[in-house]
């Protein structure tokens, strides 16, 4: 597969060595990494399956898959964050056997879900904890013309989650929303929704920006643990990251994990277990393109830009 990626070569040929663009806080090493996310050139699928992964060889996934199975690697240029280190980007896929089955529960059959996890609780990693003080966490996201998503669905492709799974402290949304009592005012299908507490209803939408084919969306969200904010950066292509939101407020409480990949919700009427009911069409082959997935401590106010 070869994406539509020739403007961003033509880009990058005269832009990959200049210098910090400005109003760039810092350079791209700058800001102490806690989690490196960004995956090798010479990585395979295969890899992930190992327990020598920067991420969980075991979640989340469906039953019997592997990530092998699960992960592809586009042929594309590098995402913003990922020319600096010499990683490549990655996709996350979804297909009918897509079933998640939590240990000693039922299966979620009413989801569809493959998410990468970091192999290390980092909520509970010493200093290099991820949900103390002040982090930011960066990934950008593309779409694949050969594996689209269905929009009229809800989808998660990054959040953070409780550690009693109970809530998240933040979602990135796109889709038509399960139930509009989430967020009346989400009136473009085809975008990208960053949300805040999820058990709030309504939701808080701290951003929406078009999910356009064929480029590069870079995101930073740094989230103030102890002082309960959220702040959001965004840039398309090579650009360097502009703050768009906050700092504003958001109920940061409850530790937890970070999840990368895609988590397809059903369609049905509200008030269905969405875990368990609803609606999934057969012959699912979608999928999502990753790259610069990294989280670092901000605490003296140090957030990546751009090169």
């Amino acid at each position: 597969m070869v994406l539509a990626f020739l403007p961003v070569l033509i880009y990058l040929a005269g832009h990959v060595t200049a210098a910090p663009a400005s109003g760039t806080r810092n350079a791209v090493a700058a800001c102490p990494v806690l989690f490196e996310g960004r995956v090798a050139v010479t990585t395979t699928a295969a890899d992930f399956d190992k327990n020598t992964s920067v991420y969980s060889n075991l979640y989340d996934l469906g039953q019997n898959q592997t990530w092998a199975e699960v992960l592809e690697f586009p042929v594309a240029p590098p995402s913003l964050f990922d020319l600096p280190t010499a990683s490549k980007s990655f996709e996350v896929t979804i297909d009918d056997e897509s079933i998640f089955v939590p240990g000693g529960s039922e299966p979620q059959v009413g989801f569809r879900r493959s998410e990468l996890v970091p192999a290390i609780d980092l909520s509970t990693n010493g200093n290099a904890r991820t949900v103390q003080g002040t982090t930011t966490f960066h990934w950008s996201i593309h779409t694949d013309l050969s594996r689209p998503l269905n929009y009229s669905h809800e989808y998660h492709p990054i959040w953070h989650e409780y550690a009693d799974y109970s809530s998240s402290q933040f979602t990135i949304t796109a889709g038509v929303p399960f139930s509009t009592a989430k967020d009346p005012n989400i009136m473009l299908a085809k975008s990208l929704r960053v949300a805040g507490l999820q058990s709030n209803t309504p939701e808080t939408t701290f951003f929406e920006t078009p999910f356009t084919d064929s480029v590069w969306h870079n995101f930073a969200l740094t989230m103030g643990w102890v002082d309960n904010t959220i702040t959001v950066y965004y840039s398309e292509g090579y650009a360097p990251l502009e703050r768009v939101a906050g700092p504003a407020f958001n109920n940061n409480t409850g530790g937890g994990a970070f999840h990368v990949g895609l988590l397809k919700e059903p369609t049905g009427p509200p008030g269905i277990d969405v875990l368990h009911q609803g609606y999934q069409e057969s012959g699912i082959n979608e999928g999502l393109i990753f790259g610069g997935v990294f989280i670092e401590n901000s605490d003296d106010g140090c957030v990546t830009l751009g090169l």
